[in-house]
Parts: structure tokens; C-alpha cells; sequence
């Protein structure tokens, strides 16, 4: 890439073939005892479909668990380049964007960073505006919220943009039931109006939707 274009995107994971699904992980409370259940899969399409079942139900013989009912996937790290790196630079983009047809759940996008805590992670809802239908949704990297086990943290740290180290998705929205996301790919990338966090058109000052760009 010319060190004087702007760059327009890049994909970080294409979920369309059993080798690329193998690169990701997968859990859920039934790690720990309980009762949900949680599988990634390739579907006819060639598509990956992230799917199981919520239960609420607490573990038995575990007294010291009081909440229950999540899954996750994550993938297992950004692969090395040629110079050894194994972590994303977010910085030249404005947006992260993920190709999903999902339900009527409330799906987290979780982002690790190579910080000092390793259970921190970096979360933004997952809006999706056309359940059973294919769209395009945008999360800007800057609207990312810092947590630690599933609890906002009151002094938020800012992202280590250039050090990202693994992205996942996850439910835990306190619903019991079966649930189903598809995921085509995640990318990033910046639209006509803007350069990483800077805006190319500043006079620009119409309503935008910051969430979801659909195709």
C-alpha cells in the first residue's frame, strides 16, 4: 500500500471454510457446570454459524457461581506476519465491521488488546436492525467500552488500538433459549467521509448511522 493512500479496509477473519473456523475457540457456562451449550459451524453457504442454547440454570455442587447462561467465541489470535507480529493495528481505521445474519438476541463484540490485564476486554452491543437478514454493521473502534467479567469498569483505560490481539462475540443477554448468529467476516474499515478517527469532510453534518451500513 502507497505510504500516501488512505486506506479503505482490511479483513481481520473470513469464517468460510473449516480451516478458518478451527482458528477459533468456543465456550460457554457448561465449562464451569452449568447447562448451556455452544457450537460453532460451517453452514451449506459457507458461512460460520455460531449457535446453542441459553440456560439460566446455575451448576450443581458450585455454591460460589451466582450468575449463569453465557456463550462466547473468540478467535485465537491475529497470525504472525513476516515480521513476527501477532496483533492488529486498528489506528489507520475508523470502524469495525462484521457480516452477520442473526436473531432478536443481544450479542457483545469483544476486543482483547495486549494490555496489562488479560481478562480485560474491550465490548460494544451488537446492534442488529434485520433479524433473519444479512447486514453490514459498523461499531467505531473509539465507542468501545472497557470491562472485566462482564462488569464496566468505573476508570476506563483508553484502547491499545495498535495492539489488538484476539476479536470474539458473545451472549449473555439473561434469556433462556436457543440462539443463532451467522458471521461471513470481520473487517476494518474507514467510508468516504472518514480517515481512521479523523473525518476527511469535517463540514459534513448530515445524520449518519453509526452502527449499521447495510448492503
Amino acid at each position: 500500500m502507497d505510504a500516501f493512500e488512505r486506506p479503505v479496509e482490511r479483513v481481520l477473519q473470513r469464517l468460510n471454510t473449516k480451516e478458518a473456523l478451527s482458528n477459533w475457540a468456543v465456550g460457554c457456562d457448561k465449562d464451569i457446570g452449568g447447562y448451556s451449550s455452544a457450537s460453532l459451524d460451517l453452514t451449506p453457504e459457507g458461512t460460520a454459524k455460531f449457535h446453542g442454547t441459553l440456560s439460566m440454570r446455575l451448576p450443581r455442587q458450585r455454591k460460589h457461581i451466582v450468575r449463569s447462561g453465557y456463550a462466547a467465541m473468540r478467535c485465537k489470535g491475529a497470525r504472525p506476519t513476516l515480521f513476527g507480529d501477532v496483533f492488529w493495528d486498528t489506528t489507520p481505521f475508523r470502524f469495525l465491521l462484521l457480516r452477520v445474519r442473526g436473531d432478536h438476541r443481544r450479542y457483545m463484540v469483544n476486543l482483547q488488546t495486549d494490555g496489562v490485564i488479560e481478562t480485560d476486554l474491550f465490548q460494544h452491543r451488537l446492534f442488529l436492525r434485520r433479524p433473519g437478514e444479512w447486514e453490514d454493521v459498523l461499531i467505531a473502534f473509539r465507542d468501545f467500552t472497557q470491562t472485566n467479567n462482564g462488569l464496566i469498569l468505573p476508570d476506563q483505560m483508553q484502547m491499545l488500538r495498535e495492539r489488538v490481539r484476539t476479536v470474539g462475540v458473545s451472549l449473555a443477554d439473561g434469556q433462556e433459549g436457543s440462539f443463532q448468529l451467522e458471521i461471513d467476516h470481520i473487517k476494518m474499515i474507514n467510508t468516504e467521509d472518514t480517515d481512521g478517527d479523523v473525518d476527511v469532510h469535517p463540514a459534513l453534518n448530515q445524520p449518519r448511522d453509526p452502527f449499521v451500513h447495510h448492503t
